[in-house]
């Protein structure tokens, strides 16, 4: 069964998929960061069917994490790594320390996925190298994806999580594409992604478009 760790808000204990989870931050007691992790969740459910969910818990309540909870979180990650790694956030400046967890985990075998905004700085740890970058897309219905290869994102996809349309953005993209990707054959050894190309629909930016049709 695939793996899939969600580095977000903490789910609740009694979620079905849950099959691990731990603390890098201290509970605020605000609900927006569960709203949040369980729109995730189901965004997954929608896309891939069976897979263990591993919750990495970095927003308190409120939706705001620390560059140091982040490393924390991808650190415990790889101690065993799961086969894709969701990062649902981006945070606006790099560090040697984030720099070097991601890179871990990605030598670990794991698939990172992590949002990228569709416009402005590019933000990490969606602009590591080989790390999955996407960006809502308003153009893609669950099950697609766009192949945009832009200096911030190298995919966009469905902008609205699954049964919460309030939730929408970079990070509901991105729980839709790392739920495609569970859904790819031996996954963890196709680093080009190729698996994902029959669920893309469109090439390049909305305003530069061309459909792609099978032959």
């Amino acid at each position: 069964m695939i793996r899939i760790g969600l580095i977000d808000g903490a789910l609740p204990p009694d979620w079905p998929e849950l099959s691990g989870q731990f603390w890098c931050c201290e509970p605020d007691g605000l609900p927006l960061a569960q709203e949040h992790a369980i729109a995730m969740a189901r965004t997954f459910e929608a896309c891939a069917g069976q897979f263990a969910l591993v919750n990495a818990v970095v927003f308190p309540g409120r939706l705001s994490a620390s560059l140091d909870d982040v490393c924390t979180a991808l650190d415990r990650l790889i101690q065993d790594p799961p086969d894709i790694v969701l990062c649902s956030f981006g945070i606006a400046r790099s560090s040697v320390e984030l720099s070097v967890a991601t890179e871990r985990l990605l030598q670990a075998g794991s698939l990172v996925v992590a949002s990228a905004p569709a416009r402005g700085d590019p933000v990490y740890p969606a602009a590591f190298d080989g790390v999955v970058s996407v960006q809502g897309d308003a153009r893609c219905m669950p099950g697609e994806l766009s192949r945009l290869d832009l200096p911030q994102a190298m995919f966009g996809a469905c902008p609205v999580a699954a049964g919460n349309a309030h939730i929408r953005g970079a990070s509901a993209a991105a729980a839709h594409l790392a739920g495609l990707l569970a859904t790819v054959p031996n996954t963890t050894q196709q680093p080009d992604f190729s698996g994902l190309m029959p669920f893309v629909k469109y090439v390049g930016r909305e305003r530069k478009t061309r459909e792609v049709h099978s032959a």
